[in-house]
């Protein structure tokens, strides 16, 4: 067996670079469903919106954990957090994918290393140094406004354009995670009086399991920190309407500088001849609430922590101007770049391959697409799970309680209907509890106790 897969690995590294793409991702930080302007014309992202009508948007992206380490292990791994053992903000459970542990050869760089690819790694990391996990070359940066990682990839793509060797690039700004720094140019861009606040917006959260951002049955609300020239200070619940008009300005114009970043680096992949035969897929590792539901931060299942903005740029293979509706999953990224590098597929993999999809953006990946968080108060089990399909969201919160909410009349999810008399929707409700059921064992979760009995 061994044997055989390597002989399929020398295969995949004999085919030119030519005739397998380079792969760019950009993995933003805290960048909710409604921070970018194609979603929301409030928002300033003119690279951004072009970058994305150059090819297909991904109206349905759901991340497989809305934290940032668990995000981030889950996108290497391909696994769901309560699989791979990274849960929350723990790293050590990571630690048999780092270079000599036993899933060493699992990681997505480690795959694509085999298959042939240079792999480079800049930005945030939260799982270590990125040499261990299959990345040959890069590091983890830590300043706040992301220029080091924007001037190492650009240098990077310099040099890749002189080789014939197919790349691939994880590029992981920082922004827009708190604190927010932007400089009074990117802050000029708004009129935080002007600014729309959600149609959720609550000034403090209600006492509801599905809203606990802490430990099981804490009902404990995260604050966030908003830092300028002038202010640094911790804003948790209750936050007024002017409190978070600041914090949304900020955090705005913090990713109207991250898409001037974005923008000048594609702008060089293309002058230096790379554009073409480059597959850029842009995402982030969550979302962020901006006062919806009266909460900050993310953790939860709703649209606002759960939701990122996603897009994918191919010229002259991804057809400009598409969309898709189709329910996707960040664990999809994985299987993508091995499925485009023409390397054998990995059985472990939690995710769909997106290259159906680029091909015909009407196609269907999955009908429910699941979410978690999980391991908050250090117990793999513990937290949030979410079983969302096209016009239906499960959720069932840290102590077992469920929420079901309707996401074509209910988008900001206000009424818990799981309790409603349904009538025909009953069927759904049905069919979302025996997929979470189903999700549950399969990720190895404790057992369900909400499992319809016929």
């Amino acid at each position: 067996m061994m044997r055989a897969l390597l002989i399929l690995y020398c295969l995949a590294c004999t085919a030119t670079s030519a005739e397998r793409p380079n792969f760019l991702v950009i993995f933003t930080d805290d960048q909710c469903y409604r921070s970018i302007g194609y979603n929301n014309p409030e928002v300033k992202t003119p690279h951004l919106d072009r970058l994305a009508a150059e090819g297909m948007t991904l109206n349905h992206a759901y991340v497989a954990s809305p934290i940032c380490t668990a995000s981030r292990a889950s996108m290497m791994s391909g696994m769901f957090p309560q699989q791979n053992g990274a849960a929350a903000l723990d790293t050590k459970n990571f630690a048999p994918f780092l270079k000599g542990g036993e899933h060493e050869q699992m990681t997505l760089a480690a795959q694509l290393s085999n298959a042939g690819y240079h792999c480079e790694f800049w930005g945030k990391s939260h799982l270590g140094d990125p040499k261990k996990y299959g990345f040959h070359h890069g590091k983890e940066t830590r300043d706040f406004d992301d220029r080091e990682p924007f001037q190492k990839a650009t240098a990077f793509l310099t040099e890749a354009a002189k080789k014939d060797e197919p790349f691939f690039l994880w590029l992981a700004p920082r922004q827009p995670h708190v604190p927010l720094k932007p400089k009074q140019k990117w802050l000029d861009l708004y009129d935080e009086t002007s600014l729309s606040l959600p149609d959720n917006f609550r000034e403090k959260p209600l006492h509801q399991s599905i809203n606990n951002q802490g430990i099981a049955g804490e009902m404990f609300f995260r604050g966030h920190t908003y830092t300028d020239n002038w202010r640094n200070a911790p804003v948790g619940p209750p936050r007024s309407a002017e409190v978070a008009r600041t914090f949304t300005k900020a955090y705005y114009a913090t990713i109207s500088h991250l898409d001037q970043q974005v923008g000048d680096l594609v702008a060089h992949l293309d002058t230096v001849g790379l554009g073409k035969n480059t597959i850029i897929i842009f995402l982030s590792d969550n979302g962020f609430h901006l006062g919806s539901h009266g909460l900050g931060n993310k953790i939860t299942m709703h649209e606002e922590s759960v939701r990122v903005p996603m897009w994918i740029r191919w010229p002259g293979t991804v057809k400009a101007g598409t969309t898709s509706d189709a329910l996707v999953s960040s664990l999809d990224v994985y299987p993508t770049l091995i499925d485009l590098a023409k390397a054998p597929m990995p059985k472990h993999l939690m995710g769909h391959s997106l290259v159906p999809l680029m091909n015909d953006p009407t196609t269907s990946l999955r009908e429910v697409v699941f979410s978690e968080c999980t391991g908050v108060g250090g117990k793999l089990d513990e937290g949030h799970r979410m079983a969302r399909s096209k016009n239906w969201k499960y959720v069932l919160s840290d102590t077992d309680e469920e929420y079901f909410y309707d996401q074509v009349n209910d988008v900001p999810e206000l009424k818990n209907q799981i309790d409603e008399d349904l009538g025909k929707e009953a069927s759904e409700l049905k069919k979302l509890r025996i997929a979470m059921g189903q999700w549950m064992e399969r990720v190895g979760d404790r057992p369900y106790k909400h499992q319809p009995k016929d």
